[in-house]
């Protein structure tokens, strides 16, 4: 069962629904994401599949655009105030089954919800924390929201972050069999290139502010090079002497 349902009314938030589903599926997986009409199959009942998805929800996202208070059904009514109104049922389905619902704002300027212009089954959504969604912001909006979820969903992973790792203080090399350790670079600051020609050296290395400190198999740079460095790792050991 999907884990995030995406509720929203057609003829209001259509297209944020769209871009809002493609972005979570892609970074969630679009088994975990419902949006009825890219989730029920050709020939599957559409009432059987709102109502289960709706009611299994971990978070139900509401779609609120300009004209999600003000549509109406096709006898003039109220759309919201008609108890068979697919949007009132999903929200109140989430409701029931103790789902987390997000009003997601749809447009810079679309104001937070009031209860009293609700009808009274839904007037809680008033009181609940919304998002925004909005298209010349959709980059940091669908990132906040995403980030979000992982936090509420148990189990769910953005794959699409970044994995970023602090660059280590010391870089370690080796060329073929060294017996013993050969320390690189420390802390580095611009480029820096080396080159092993064998275990014996040379060792060629690009210019910058390097030192050299001789040792067997070990070389700690920091000071000008530009004739590239000489090394020798020591006597090579018999493989008899390892330990």
């Amino acid at each position: 069962m999907p884990e995030i349902f995406i509720n929203y009314r057609t003829g209001d938030c259509e297209q944020a629904a769209v871009t809002i589903e493609h972005d979570l599926s892609r970074r969630f997986g679009r088994e975990r994401v419902f949006r009825a009409s890219k989730s029920i199959r050709p020939g599957d009942n559409f009432r059987d599949g709102l109502s289960a998805a709706s009611s299994g929800s971990r978070v139900l996202l509401a779609l609120i655009g300009p004209n999600w208070l003000t549509a109406r059904d096709h006898n003039g009514n109220l759309a919201l105030a008609n108890e068979n109104d697919w949007t009132r049922v999903e929200i109140l389905n989430a409701m029931r089954s103790g789902a987390r619902i997000i009003p997601i704002l749809c447009g810079r300027t679309m104001p937070r919800l009031s209860a009293a212009s609700m009808p009274s089954a839904l007037a809680r959504l008033a009181d609940l924390q919304s998002l925004r969604y909005d298209t010349g912001n959709a980059e940091a909006d669908l990132n906040r929201l995403a980030a979000e979820l992982v936090d509420f969903v148990p189990g769910l992973v953005d794959r699409t972050a970044e994995q970023t790792e602090e660059p280590s203080g010391v870089v370690n090399s080796n060329s073929g069999t060294v017996h013993g350790s050969l320390t690189q670079l420390r802390d580095q600051y611009g480029g820096f290139t080396a080159t092993f020609h064998g275990p014996t050296g040379p060792v060629s290395t690009g210019s910058g502010d390097q030192q050299v400190v001789y040792g067997d198999g070990n070389a700690y740079i920091d000071g000008k090079n530009s004739d590239g460095i000489n090394q020798s790792f020591g006597t090579k050991r018999e493989p008899e002497e390892d330990r």
